[in-house]
């Protein structure tokens, strides 16, 4: 039988009108952020010395120019690296993988490189041997075995160890810079101060005694947005507004738990989950208290924008597109911002409808890319089963927290299916389970 579209959504933005045939076809001789996504990229490489006459294992991590974390690779014992990337300048990281505890480790090794398309940047990086923070931890006079140790710089970089049955620990690899160490029971009952270890240099070590003599206590976070609980599951931060030490913990159906805290008011960190954006801010109604758990409730206050419309046959324009058989994926979208990025994609429904979402802030000049594809099996129209190309839509916006309903897209059949029953063959006959009825 015909799929018939469904009934317009309610229009909460800007409505995208878009004319069925000629539109279509206008849009789709123009270039596309499919198209610029594809362009000719560069080459950045170099060899990697090793002034200690050794040769570790490494990782490679690439940044943004803003330092956005975009990517990593085990380069193993190499002496070298090369790495493709579309033009631009970078942020290339050279880390050291031996262990925490290794003070002959090298520090890691950062360099700027600005990539051109079809040529090569070269670019030597020389590793050196990192400072070293050494000492014992204890709590009530006995050794902290097991205890884990974070050595934090002011540049926001930290380093950890975990210190053996005796309370010793080792941190090294550390870069040139100033230290605070803080202290983690591992049985999270006794907590303290960070202990400042103050300047270390490249290749020379600083010892410190730690002594934690402060009853822990912990925390029960509630975490809402305004739609109700949070319901991701994601990581989530919290900091002693009284230390600056911090926990991590993981948010499960709008509760986190944090245990072996330090005393006193708490600052939640949220990088972001699902569609919901980033937020730090304080935990309101907590206090926490030497050997007690206290409660406290963090509201997520933003959401991202989000995008919807229908699919339409563009020989048909009353019918929707449907996959041909159960269990197919509906088309691919994607949605590429200005510069030819892609920040969200999702598959379209079995009415042909779809919501395209995420931390999404607002912003113009979008464009969105259906592509029916193979794995989407055909569609069906009538007793008929169609194929479709895929298509660009462009100069979309949005705006944070509120939907835009761009109307019917119409995508147009491939070449060899002009007939408005299409291919006769059905989906069972192409391997299908049979067709939507």
């Amino acid at each position: 039988m015909v799929v018939m579209r469904s009934p317009a959504r309610p229009r909460r933005a800007a409505l995208l009108a878009v004319v069925v045939s000629l539109l279509a076809a206008l849009l789709a001789t123009a270039p596309g952020p499919a198209a610029q996504a594809a362009d000719d990229k560069g080459l950045a490489n170099g060899a990697i010395k090793f002034p200690q006459r050794d040769q570790p294992a490494l990782k490679m991590l690439w940044f943004d120019k803003n330092w956005s974390y975009l990517g990593q690779r085990s380069l193993g014992k190499a002496d070298g690296y090369s790495l493709w990337l579309s033009p631009g300048t970078y942020h290339l990281q050279f880390v050291d993988q031996r262990p925490a505890y290794d003070v002959t480790k090298y520090a890691p090794t950062d360099i700027q490189v600005t990539v051109r398309a079809n040529d090569i940047t070269t670019k030597t990086v020389t590793m050196w041997k990192g400072a070293a923070i050494t000492g014992t931890a204890k709590a009530g006079g006995k050794p902290l075995g097991g205890a884990r140790l974070v050595a934090a710089n002011k540049t926001e970089q930290s380093f950890a160890t975990t210190a053996n049955s005796k309370g010793q620990f080792a941190i090294g690899g550390l870069p040139q810079g100033q230290y605070s160490v803080f202290t983690y029971d591992k049985r999270k009952q006794w907590v303290g101060k960070s202990i400042w270890a103050g300047s270390v240099k490249p290749g020379q070590g600083k010892n410190v005694d730690i002594a934690l003599t402060t009853k822990a206590g912990s925390m029960t976070v509630y975490l809402f947005t305004p739609a109700g609980r949070l319901r991701n599951t994601t990581p989530v931060t919290v900091m002693s507004k009284q230390t600056g030490q911090w926990w991590t913990g993981t948010a499960r159906n709008g509760t986190a738990v944090f245990k072996g805290l330090y005393p006193g008011a708490y600052t939640m960190k949220f990088d972001g989950a699902g569609v919901w954006f980033a937020r730090t801010g304080s935990v309101l109604r907590a206090s926490v208290k030497p050997g007690q758990m206290a409660f406290g409730k963090f509201d997520i206050t933003q959401r991202g924008g989000w995008i919807t419309g229908n699919l339409v046959d563009a020989g048909a324009p009353d019918v929707v597109l449907d996959p041909a058989y159960d269990g197919a994926k509906g088309a691919l979208l994607r949605l590429f911002n200005k510069a030819g990025d892609e920040i969200a994609s999702t598959y379209s429904g079995a009415d042909g409808y779809f919501v395209i979402n995420g931390q999404l802030a607002t912003q113009s000049g979008l464009t969105i890319v259906v592509q029916p594809g193979p794995n989407s099996g055909g569609y069906m129209r009538g007793e008929g089963y169609c194929h479709f190309d895929s298509r660009e839509f462009a100069d979309v916006e949005l705006t944070t927290g509120e939907e835009t309903y761009v109307g019917d897209l119409a995508i147009p059949r491939t070449a060899d299916q002009k007939d408005p029953a299409c291919a006769s063959e059905s989906p069972a006959a192409r391997g299908g389970r049979g067709a939507r009825r």
